[in-house]
């Protein structure tokens, strides 16, 4: 048992700096979760040492100093696919996207942490860019439109072309702002007239190239295909090189008169070689720079960029690395400036007294007022936990058909109750009396209920597009799906005694995120009218059959959730905060969210703790909005509070 470090130690792994605008980040070397797919240097401003920003597929955002720590703030449930910094270093685009119908443009004010635009799209985003001075965000589109222009003054629309630009995956501007070059993955490199809208040239070049940069004054354009090099004269159009490259990463920027790339054999040999600007229109045979010995497989570098003599790398697996360009005939390491200090907690729930956590190797118990850490027993990587009774948790595994099981915590003995047939999607307990029942739902389509008193499992439902289902006093269960499927309602009721299905009077397109006091239903219904897509938190009676509406988002959610306790409901509706709705007074309101977007909570007694996405929890209580600290669970199994 560990008491929880109150105190800053270990200031090299986490350090905290108390800044008023930046309250909400976590500042710390913690890597990424996910793959880091941009990295973009902020604009270097008198006084100020290099700084970069890092986004990933967790979502997250992080902006790292010459220290080597990083500011961490999350601003999308899905990944961050694209990163903009603008002039003035202080907003950031940033396109996200899930890789299918989620694909959105928003712009950041990092000083504050809060939103200045956004819009979304039905098409998928090719480039992200802003213009020299800042006055115009371009965004360019996957679709026949091409580019759009928005000035940053007050984030409309505005036609600076004259003519669709179709896809573009490149985008630069003079500095003066009255030119703008584009690349087209067609093979065009086109330029315009920012002030008439007109095109002003236009060269057919290379198709297909990735990774495209203008660099030397603009004079040179470089990108890659099918592990070549290419450089083009871009006041020509003309082919100035190529050069064959094993899975190159180009580095530099429209800053360089040199290009640098970094060369990765597949193993974990790294050569970082430069092509030499001569004479202005010519380029030097490849030279290399130094060699590094750095990760491979699914942890390998995947991006990078070159600030001035700097380079930070990141990799398939959320690492950082920060390397230099000095010359070197010596074979050296990487240096990686992050660390993974904590442990995820997968999932939380009631204990009798405090709360259980649930990590990939454990289950700890743990409480606000005490800040103990009591490791309870060892696991085998199950994502979930769920409070049976005084002395048994249920362990199960989302998306897997690994077997469920009842845990005891005084023995630790582990009893199989079933396996899967299919992946598991939800699993939750109920009672009908003094009888104990599981609720399970595989692969989207089927309901079964496992019964304690005997140990039967039984198929209760089949359909497609089941989301979440509860089961109630009066011995019914209640099933969200999606309304496209027979009955073509979101909400129906199965009677367990007959399997006779009733559909339910909600309106929506599909329901989801159910909890229950036994008697009233919570859950979250979508509602699709003329294009227009509405996100409501509603009540269902089940002894009047009425539907209330209680809490309207206008826009999707498909990820939110309700959580029921006592008179208080809680959800996060939004994707940003988390709500507290007192059923009794009729009142709501959103606690103050932490680095990262929360994820579920849990409520015992007067506390309340909310489990965030990047697996840490925060403390609040019923009545504040304020949160009372976060916390991460180290590898070394003590607390760390921010």
């Amino acid at each position: 048992m560990k008491r929880i470090i109150k105190t800053i130690l270990l200031s090299a792994v986490f350090a905290f700096t108390a800044l008023p605008l930046m309250a909400d980040a976590h500042i710390s070397t913690q890597s990424h979760q996910a793959q880091i797919t941009s990295l973009r240097s902020v604009p270097v401003r008198s006084g100020n040492d290099f700084e970069y920003f890092t986004a990933s597929d967790d979502g997250f955002l992080i902006k790292w100093n010459e220290n080597n720590e990083g500011e961490h703030y999350q601003i999308s449930d899905v990944g961050i696919k694209l990163i903009a910094v603008a002039p003035n270093g202080n907003y950031i685009a940033v396109y996200e996207s899930d890789g299918g119908s989620v694909n959105k443009v928003s712009v950041w004010d990092w000083r504050t942490l809060t939103r200045k635009f956004m819009k979304k799209y039905r098409d998928s985003i090719t480039s992200l860019e802003f213009s020299a001075k800042g006055t115009y965000l371009i965004v360019g589109t996957a679709s026949v439109d091409g580019a759009e222009f928005f000035n940053t003054s007050n984030w409309s629309k505005i036609n600076k072309i004259r003519a669709n630009t179709s896809i573009v995956n490149y985008v630069h501007t003079s500095e003066t702002e009255k030119t703008a070059v584009f690349y087209s993955p067609a093979g065009n490199l086109s330029y315009y007239n920012l002030v008439s809208g007109q095109l002003k040239e236009k060269f057919s070049v290379i198709q297909g190239l990735t990774q495209t940069v203008l660099y030397n004054d603009n004079k040179f354009l470089a990108g890659v295909k099918d592990n070549t090099i290419y450089v083009i004269n871009a006041f020509k159009g003309t082919a100035v090189t190529s050069i064959k490259s094993s899975n190159p990463i180009i580095l530099s920027t429209y800053k360089d008169s040199n290009l640098y790339y970094l060369e990765y054999d597949g193993k974990n040999n790294y050569d970082l070689k430069m092509l030499e600007n001569l004479e202005g229109l010519k380029v030097s045979n490849p030279r290399l720079v130094k060699t590094f010995r750095g990760p491979r497989g699914s942890s390998a570098i995947n991006t990078g960029v070159k600030n001035y003599t700097e380079i930070l790398l990141g990799s398939k697996a959320g690492t950082v690395y920060k390397v230099d360009t000095d010359p070197s005939l010596s074979v050296t390491n990487m240096t990686e400036i992050t660390q993974n200090t904590y442990s995820k907690i997968q999932d939380m729930c009631q204990a009798p007294t405090d709360f259980y956590f649930l990590t990939d190797k454990a289950i700890f118990k743990s409480s606000y007022d005490t800040g103990v850490v009591n490791k309870i027993t060892a696991t085998n990587g199950e994502t979930n936990i769920l409070n049976f009774d005084d002395n048994n948790v249920i362990l199960w595994t989302r998306s897997s058909r690994k077997e469920v099981e009842l845990v005891n915590l005084s023995t630790k003995a582990k009893t199989p109750l079933f396996t899967p047939t299919g992946n598991i999607q939800s699993l939750r307990t109920g009672k009908i009396g003094d009888k104990h029942y599981l609720i399970e739902i595989e692969s989207n389509s089927i309901v079964n209920i496992y019964d304690f008193t005997n140990k039967s499992f039984n198929q209760v439902y089949s359909g497609t597009g089941v989301q979440d289902a509860v089961l109630c006093d009066n011995g019914n269960l209640y099933i969200a799906k999606s309304a496209a499927s027979n009955p073509q309602v979101p909400l129906i009721c199965i009677n367990l005694e007959t399997y006779e299905t009733v559909p339910l009077a909600l309106n929506g397109n599909v329901s989801f995120g159910l909890s229950t006091d036994g008697v009233l239903i919570y859950g979250i219904v979508l509602q699709v009218t003329d294009n227009v897509q509405t996100t409501f938190v509603y009540s269902f009676n089940t002894t009047t059959g009425k539907a209330t509406n209680l809490l309207k988002f206008s826009e999707e959610d498909s990820e939110a959730f309700t959580y029921i306790y006592g008179n208080i409901l809680y959800t996060n509706i939004g994707k940003n905060k988390l709500y507290c709705y007192n059923m009794t007074t009729k009142r709501n309101f959103a606690y103050n969210r932490s680095a990262s977007i929360p994820k579920s909570v849990a409520q015992n007694g007067s506390r309340v703790v909310i489990l965030n996405d990047n697996g840490s929890i925060s403390w609040c209580g019923t009545s504040s909005q304020t949160l009372q600290a976060d916390w991460y669970l180290t590898t070394d199994e003590q607390w760390y509070e921010f």
